[in-house]
């Protein structure tokens, strides 16, 4: 939603586009990558639902915050509450699910990223109706903080009991001996550096693919709607596609698959050169790109059965490089143009096809001869 309305906030205040990229983006990743660690990893240890359900209340007050916020630093504490609060409830939610479904859990995470798809398309799409009616980003704030505490009060109802780990005593290590055990699991720490890449063909593909499309292809704001809406309709066919060959395949053979097939697609679509044969492409790109997250984390998880709390607090070592892979993008890209800046992104589904060949022979099997 932030994103969504950067435009909006910036007018609010006046703000700068540096002042900005502070408020929306630097300030609220700082605060998740010094608060969530602990967060995820006490939630190993304590009742996850009510890790759960903090995190969706707290996204709703700090949604109402924000809402309210007389200025650019209230904003920015309240989006950074709200980020913290999303890694509670909603990275916590995610890993509930890979671990009451340690069978089926590519399944379950390419479910959640079909459910992503959708709430990529609700919060522009709010924006906008909102809009219409003569409202900005405060209404759309306020609409989200009142879903938000609705969905809340729903997970009041009877909350799954996760399995206990087969290795968890009651002399289970704290909070720091947990995280050291997740970085020094050299299984685990290849598939969260796997899921890392995965930030490339997303957010990032968005921002290079908009600067491309205008700067080479004389693409106006329409167009560019088309090929980036294009991406959410392709991505959406395929997690479908890519559920479907998950009951019938083992998940690497699967990330393989589609990994490859969107190095090819990726590359095809660097080199169209009109605005409508990109979209085409596009469609591609997102079908084969969709699902190499889910399977990607779902192996991760699959590294500690049980802990997803510490695979999520293993995964902030990787924060970093998503922090700086923007800004040294951007840098590329005013050298040597977007084009350059586009072609790195390719690095997501070779690094995915070359760790999935490699560690294809030893996990064979499909999920339910496991």
């Amino acid at each position: 939603m932030p994103f969504a309305g950067s435009p909006g906030i910036q007018e609010t205040f006046a703000s700068s586009y540096a002042t900005t990229a502070w408020v929306l983006l630097l300030v609220p990743a700082l605060a998740g990558l010094l608060l969530e660690p602990l967060i995820f990893l006490a939630a190993d240890r304590w009742p996850r639902r009510h890790f759960v359900r903090a995190g969706l209340a707290g996204m709703a007050l700090s949604a109402l915050a924000a809402a309210l916020a007389p200025g650019p630093l209230s904003l920015s504490l309240a989006l950074s509450f709200s980020f913290v609060a999303a890694g509670t409830g909603v990275a916590l939610a995610q890993g509930t699910l890979a671990d009451l479904y340690p069978q089926r859990r590519e399944q379950m995470m390419t479910r959640w990223a079909l459910m992503g798809l959708a709430g990529d398309l609700v919060g522009p799409a709010l924006l906008a109706a909102l809009a219409m009616l003569g409202l900005g980003w405060r209404a759309a704030f306020g609409v989200v903080a009142g879903v938000l505490a609705l969905w809340t009060l729903l997970l009041f109802r009877p909350f799954p009991e996760l399995p206990r780990p087969l290795d968890d005593e009651d002399d289970s290590p704290g909070l720091l001996a947990a995280l050291k055990l997740a970085l020094g699991d050299r299984r685990l720490m290849l598939w969260l550096g796997a899921t890392a890449f995965c930030d490339l063909l997303d957010e990032i593909l968005v921002v290079f693919a908009s600067l491309h499309l205008r700067d080479h292809l004389g693409a106006g704001p329409t167009e560019r709607a088309v090929v980036l809406g294009a991406s959410i309709v392709g991505g959406a066919a395929g997690v479908l596609w890519s559920e479907r060959l998950l009951r019938r395949h083992a998940p690497l053979k699967v990330l393989a698959g589609f990994a490859a097939a969107c190095v090819v697609s990726y590359l095809v679509w660097l080199v169209m050169p009109t605005w409508w044969l990109s979209a085409l492409l596009m469609l591609a790109v997102g079908a084969a790109a969709s699902p190499l997250y889910p399977i990607a984390v779902a192996q991760a998880y699959a590294a500690l059965p049980g802990r997803s709390g510490a695979v999520n607090a293993a995964g902030h070592l990787f924060t970093p490089l998503a922090m700086a892979l923007p800004w040294l993008l951007g840098r590329l890209a005013d050298h040597a143009g977007t084009t350059a800046a586009l072609l790195v992104l390719v690095a997501e589904p070779l690094a995915l096809f070359l760790i999935a060949v490699r560690m294809i022979d030893r996990d064979p099997t499909p999920p339910w001869k496991r």
